[in-house]
């Protein structure tokens, strides 16, 4: 099991000073001074520790996005997840370029898929920097006890979001709540049902002590908060068709004073944190290197960029005539020489395309857009989905509050409202539908069609086996260093 090594490789602390960025919503938080490496048994004493130690445990988060880790970012939703589906083709070079994406879209995925192992591992280290504060903290003294409250929920949030991250990736997962002696590495996979409750677990110990970011200063921004965890609550009872439950915390996310922003807006400079956003991860272009890899991996080749992630036809006709979410959302490059089709993903992108500059220093990997996790838009279409069947009409109105949103200034023929009377199978379609235009190229594409049943009418034709494909392999190194207590998927 992965866990042992991350032990031996992560028990000092030197990495804490990389992962400030999820401090504050400023670009200049970032610049901050080394701590030294500190090991365990001389860690975890000061609130001061207790703080470090938090940033590390958001490290992970940011590395998968980050610059740092150049296969993470390749393993990602945004980019790895959609490919292979309707939405997205790998684009690149050519048809081979990059073998893991290729294995991906061609739905040939090996044990041996490096971005599919590092979604293991990067994972496996938050959950070891979560639980070094989950154990640590609650013996260090604090002055503010909500302080400390709120340290050891974001510490569940945290977790909460590896493990999610990894049931959808690989089923169920081996679950470790505490630190481990070297006779208790070796963990068997636990059941998928037992992970999301697990996960649910964590997020409710997070929703109990966390505060909302509107009640803080705009420092405390990429902390995770309560709104962030009713959010990720929302989402995991999705994928688990808890409906009732998607209600339960969507009705108390709506709570909280979020609005909907400008389409156009959302994925610009402007759009980070806007009251829309429910929660990100801060990135930063500067000589620290904690700028984002995704930004340079799905920009054209012609512009300095991977040419990964090129929507196809069947993605851009979904968009109703007009619909001003298509030009916000996508760009046409005429590259007679590129392999693809030439239309890219616009809302991580640079100047021409956003008003992001290219990077000028730490390399095109080294991109200052935040990476959005959690939008209002995405929760409206949750809770919809979840009660079309039981409340038409309220589904309706808040599928309409996107739409709404989508045409602006339109005519209301523009993205028109749906009619109030819709209902059944009509209004989940619409729902559908909503979601893979409002949320095309941020990596839901892939999940919606494997939990909403619709493999065999879309996926399949694509080349994917059902009861295969629906999780990745178990990487082929964790098995081996399991020495067969971890159990392989269908690979």
């Amino acid at each position: 099991m992965y866990t042992y090594n991350i032990i031996k490789k992560s028990i000092t602390f030197s990495a804490l000073a990389l992962a400030g960025l999820t401090v504050s919503c400023s670009k200049d938080y970032l610049d901050i001074p080394s701590y030294g490496t500190p090991v365990v048994e001389n860690f975890y004493k000061t609130p001061a520790d207790a703080e470090q130690a938090l940033n590390a445990a958001y490290s992970p988060m940011r590395e998968v996005y980050g610059k740092e880790n150049f296969w993470a970012v390749m393993g990602t939703d945004i980019i790895q997840g959609d490919i292979g589906t309707d939405d997205f083709i790998k684009g690149g070079n050519r048809l081979n370029d990059n073998l893991p994406l290729f294995e991906k879209e061609s739905y040939a995925l090996s044990t041996n898929n490096v971005a599919i192992e590092q979604t293991w591992e990067t994972n496996y280290k938050g959950i070891l920097y979560a639980n070094l504060i989950l154990n640590k903290v609650s013996d260090i003294a604090f002055t503010d006890a909500n302080r400390k409250k709120a340290i050891l929920a974001e510490a569940h949030f945290l977790r909460a979001y590896y493990y999610f991250d990894l049931v959808n990736s690989f089923g169920g997962v081996p679950l470790i709540d505490k630190l481990q002696a070297p006779d208790e590495y070796n963990i068997p996979r636990a059941t998928e049902a037992d992970t999301y409750t697990f996960i649910e677990s964590d997020l409710k110990a997070a929703i109990a002590d966390l505060p909302s970011r509107f009640t803080y200063a705009t420092t405390y921004y990429g902390h995770a908060d309560l709104g962030a965890a009713l959010g990720l609550m929302m989402r995991v009872s999705l994928y688990q068709n808890k409906m009732d439950q998607v209600k339960t915390y969507g009705d108390q996310l709506f709570a909280i004073p979020y609005v909907l922003q400008n389409y156009a807006t959302i994925f610009q400079q402007e759009g980070e944190w806007s009251p829309e956003s429910i929660y990100e991860i801060n990135f930063a272009t500067n000589a620290s290197i904690l700028g984002t890899g995704i930004t340079q991996r799905i920009a054209p080749r012609s512009k300095r960029g991977g040419g990964f992630m090129q929507a196809t036809d069947d993605l851009l006709n979904e968009f109703e005539a007009n619909d001003p979410r298509k030009a916000a959302s996508f760009y046409k490059m005429n590259e007679p020489t590129a392999y693809g089709t030439g239309w890219y993903i616009r809302k991580y992108s640079w100047a021409p395309f956003s008003n992001y500059p290219s990077p000028t220093i730490g390399g095109t990997n080294n991109s200052a857009n935040n990476i959005r996790v959690l939008r209002l838009s995405d929760a409206y279409l949750m809770y919809a989905e979840a009660v079309y069947l039981t409340d038409p009409l309220t589904a309706v109105t808040y599928v309409n509050k996107v739409r709404k949103r989508a045409r602006g200034t339109a005519a209301a023929t523009v993205v028109p409202d749906l009619p109030l009377t819709l209902n059944g199978t009509a209004l989940r379609d619409a729902i559908y539908h909503e979601r893979r235009v409002e949320l095309a190229g941020e990596g839901y594409r892939y999940h919606d069609l494997i939990r909403t049943g619709r493999i065999q009418s879309i996926l399949v034709p694509r080349g994917f086996i059902v009861g295969k494909n629906e999780v990745m392999p178990i990487p082929y190194s964790q098995v081996t260093l399991s020495k067969g207590v971890l159990l392989q998927n269908n690979y």
